[in-house]
């Protein structure tokens, strides 16, 4: 078998040869930093990463709770637009009714005091002798007549004077209804009537009768703007008469202003 050459060399060169080898040193010092590198990478991404994505959905979140308080509040605002609009319109709907009912109160009142002064005009003689009285009561015009004046004595015949003055309230009315209450006591009652119409209410209601029946055939008044009624004493609503109120046995016309 062949000698190996080297098997004899020199110790001083085999040191030589084994010095020039490639060391394995500095390669692993290498992986290690790569390796803490790594892993500082790492550390820092999730120091610094983690918590910049958890604030920023945590903004996200408020974000979206403030984005839907404000649509809510942008609802409740326009609900409170429209409430607003409706109680204005509302308002304007109540005021203009408001003004219309005082447009027609004011216009009644014009109206009742224009009849009133065409009733003073027609009744001057009946009311310069205290035989009449104009005033007012429940929104109508009332002209009140003494028996006395209208009638003929001791008869239900109306009297010349008591027709022109019926005829005179005709006039005056305007082509409005005329209610006619007569009101009597037992006094009131002529003695040749008495036989015949025994209570205050039957002779009352006679003479109601008797007035209404003039105006229809005597005034030309319309039979469905007449009624008639008797009274035995006085009657609940009576007439607020300005002035001197007339009372005793007496026949009164109530005009209604408001027709």
């Amino acid at each position: 078998m062949a000698k190996n050459p080297f098997e004899d060399m020199d110790p001083d060169l085999k040191a030589m040869g084994g010095s020039m080898r490639p060391s394995a040193g500095p390669v692993r010092w290498g992986r290690i930093a790569t390796g803490i590198l790594v892993v500082g990478c790492a550390t820092f991404a999730f120091a610094y990463h983690l918590p910049l994505q958890q604030a920023h959905e945590k903004l996200t979140g408020s974000f979206a709770a403030l984005q839907a308080q404000v649509e809510s509040s942008n609802r409740a605002l326009k609900d409170a637009q429209a409430q607003a609009k409706e109680a204005s319109e509302s308002k304007q709907e109540l005021q203009s009714k408001l003004d219309e009912v005082k447009q027609a109160d004011k216009a009644h009142a014009e109206q009742s005091r224009s009849l009133m002064s065409a009733l003073e005009s027609k009744l001057s003689k009946p009311l310069a002798k205290t035989q009449a009285a104009v005033g007012s009561a429940d929104g109508q015009a009332v002209a009140a007549l003494s028996l006395a004046y209208v009638l003929n004595p001791g008869k239900l015949d109306v009297s010349a004077p008591g027709k022109d003055a019926l005829c005179g309230v005709a006039q005056a009315s305007n082509k409005k209804t005329i209610r006619v209450l007569a009101v009597a006591d037992k006094k009131s009652i002529p003695a040749g009537l008495a036989a015949k119409l025994k209570t205050p209410l039957e002779y009352s209601s006679a003479v109601a009768a008797a007035v209404a029946a003039t105006l229809l055939d005597k005034c030309s008044v319309e039979p469905a703007r007449v009624s008639a009624t008797g009274f035995a004493a006085e009657p609940s609503a009576s007439a607020k008469i300005e002035g001197k109120k007339l009372s005793g046995a007496r026949v009164e016309l109530w005009l209604d202003t408001s027709k």
